[in-house]
Parts: structure tokens; sequence; C-alpha cells
């Protein structure tokens, strides 16, 4: 079973359909080696991708301007899951290279400053997508969504550190195979990741 996912939305289908998802344990190799199978599978137009959640984590990939789909679910890795999530970080670093910024790999920890600047991140690719939606002449009515699920998301930064850590969930790890062409001047693909490039879905 694979999960189809546009962008990060709380309450959502997705969320519904990835809790039906059958949960998988994974060492650290086997993690490892499953990582690298699916980057090395991907095309120029692909990229890899982890959506990490405090009690579990969603592997798979995106295909450029379209959802994602994810094949895996792996419950013994998560958000700031003790020597696990070290083993979490060392895995993602062998399919990037160590590329990322740092406050991402520190985000899995349950980094609180860290996963304030992913939200923040978050904050911006919304605001971006609105921009691009209202460009084009959208339907309000998608436009007053995602604007909703935006100040949403700013209300999370507002929390104390206990409040806004139950909150924010998934940090979602985006590596293109091939960034030029991943995210080209054609390509409006949301990439909710740590760097601070935001492309932005219509």
């Amino acid at each position: 079973m694979s999960i189809n996912s546009q962008i990060i939305i709380q309450g959502s289908e997705q969320e519904v359909k990835i809790k039906q998802m059958k949960g998988e344990i994974a060492s650290q190799s086997g993690l490892l080696e499953i990582f690298c199978k699916i980057y090395d599978s991907l095309a120029d137009n692909e990229a890899f991708e982890v959506k990490i959640y405090r009690s579990f984590i969603l592997v798979g990939k995106r295909v450029k301007g379209h959802g994602s789909d994810y094949y895996h679910k792996f419950t013994n890795y998560g958000l700031s899951s003790g020597n696990r999530t070290t083993a979490l970080s060392y895995a993602i670093r062998a399919v990037d290279g160590g590329s990322l910024k740092d406050y991402c790999y520190n985000a899995m920890n349950g980094d609180i400053e860290a996963l304030r600047l992913t939200t923040k991140h978050l904050v911006r690719a919304y605001n971006a997508k609105i921009k691009r939606l209202k460009e084009k002449g959208r339907d309000p009515r998608t436009i007053e969504y995602y604007e909703a699920e935006r100040d949403k998301v700013e209300k999370r930064l507002l929390k104390d550190d206990d409040e806004f850590l139950e909150l924010t969930e998934p940090v979602l790890i985006e590596i293109p195979r091939n960034p030029d062409v991943f995210y080209d001047n054609d390509d409006n693909v949301v990439s909710i990741m740590g760097t601070d490039d935001i492309n932005v879905e219509d």
C-alpha cells in the first residue's frame, strides 16, 4: 500500500490512510539498504522522501509535479527516538551526502529550535503557494483553504516548547536524484524540506 501526498496537511484523508498502513521494523543496516535502493532507482525527475512523525516514518518517492508515494512505514524510527534517531539521520546522510541544512538533521532528534525552523519554512512554502495561486487566478476557495492551513501552522509557533512539540509533525526530507531537473523554472512542486528553496505546486 502506498500513500499519495501533495503537501503536509494535518487531519486529512492522507493522515487516516497512513494510520492504516502496516508498520514494519527495520535494522539500521536494513534501513540504509532500503533508502539506497529507492534512491538508486530514481529517475532524474524523481526525489527520495522520508516523512518523519514522532512514532514512525514513511519512506517513498515523489515524481516531479506530482504527489508522493510512500511504500514503507517503519514504527521503530521517529522524531526523538534516541539511538534509533541517530541511525535514521545516518541513513539519510548516506543518501544525501550531508547536503541538507544542519537543522534538518537536528529536527529528527526532536530539537525544538530546529523544528521551529522547519515550521517557519513550512509557513514560507504556504505563502509562496498562495501567491502563485493568486497570480494564476485560481478558485478563491482553494486559496482560502491554504491560507487557513498556513494560519494553523503559524499559530504553532506561538506555543510554548512542550505544546509546540506535540503539534509539530511531520518533518519531511526530500532528496532529488537530480536537483537541476527536479527544481527547474517549470517545476512548481511544494518542497517542505531543509533548505530555503521553495517551489510551489499549482
